[in-house]
């Protein structure tokens, strides 16, 4: 009898380097993926993802309910859900999200140890404290605990040779990030729009396609004034579906989509509701 060893999943900072400056090489976009259930993360490797996230928000997604990060302790929502990914994922590196600012984990250097310890493969500052915010991420810099804590995550992360990715809702934030030594940065746009739950087009909070692309721009030049080699990719807003990213490759200099909602929950809602309409239409013979 041949006993078959699943073999580790192990990616140094650099080989993660190399995997992206190959996909780019190939002229394609760099894909990320949030993922927090197994079947997506296993979905998501199958299609060649380059790196799958887990990320405290992932849970609101798989709740069925508005994307939020305020249904529980951040950090110990992603430490919750890594194992199940994990579990399947088998040639992909995945990158896990820390709340830099929890105050029940003000020693970062014990979470890196950590999350180093269970096998992620990268660590990013999700969520960030910029995300909702705006200045009161920054104000609690005043008492130790705000958007600076996440500088300090990546710097210390950097120093130890991790992939880094920094998460950025603006472009002066984005330049902090490289300087620290984000090794990517993701130009949030704002939550997904459409599908059951994400915000309509319409909505006062929703980017237009064109603010989205002059925002993301802004994010690459700030960023990549301090840091040349950093990656750039973007997120959320109206880059909802592959067709919506044509806008944005056309009109930016990005290299690539993290995709969220726009794989977790706008293709499940579709797919699931039109399957059980098509399930539901034949008629019984008398």
């Amino acid at each position: 009898m041949t006993i078959t060893s699943i073999p580790e999943r192990d990616f140094t900072r650099a080989q993660i380097i190399d995997r992206l400056n190959a996909t780019l090489a190939a002229q394609r976009p760099i894909v990320s993926v949030a993922a927090g259930v197994g079947i997506i993360a296993k979905c998501a490797e199958v299609a060649g993802a380059d790196l799958i996230f887990v990320h405290a928000n992932s849970r609101s997604r798989n709740l069925g309910v508005p994307t939020s990060i305020y249904i529980g302790n951040p950090i110990d929502m992603t430490l919750s859900m890594y194992p199940e990914i994990d579990n399947v994922v088998d040639r992909t590196p995945i990158i896990a999200g820390i709340d830099a600012t929890d105050g029940q984990r003000r020693r970062l250097f014990r979470v890196i140890d950590d999350y180093v310890a269970r096998g992620i493969n990268g660590i990013t500052n999700f969520p960030t404290a910029l995300a909702y915010t705006g200045n009161w991420g920054r104000a609690r810099n005043d008492v130790g605990m705000g958007s600076d804590r996440e500088l300090e995550l990546l710097a210390e992360a950097r120093r130890r040779e991790i992939f880094t990715v920094g998460q950025a809702y603006d472009a002066g934030f984005a330049a902090d990030l490289a300087a620290a030594g984000a090794d990517l940065i993701i130009a949030r746009c704002g939550l997904t729009q459409g599908g059951a739950v994400g915000p309509s087009p319409d909505a006062e909070s929703s980017l237009s396609p064109e603010a989205a692309a002059d925002h993301v721009q802004a994010v690459i030049e700030s960023a990549r004034a301090a840091n040349p080699d950093v990656f750039v990719i973007a997120h959320g807003g109206p880059f909802a579906r592959p067709a919506d990213t044509e806008h944005l490759y056309a009109n930016t200099d990005v290299q690539g989509i993290h995709a969220e909602s726009a794989i977790e929950r706008i293709p499940v809602e579709e797919y699931v509701a039109a399957e059980i309409a098509s399930f539901k239409s034949p008629v019984l013979r008398a």
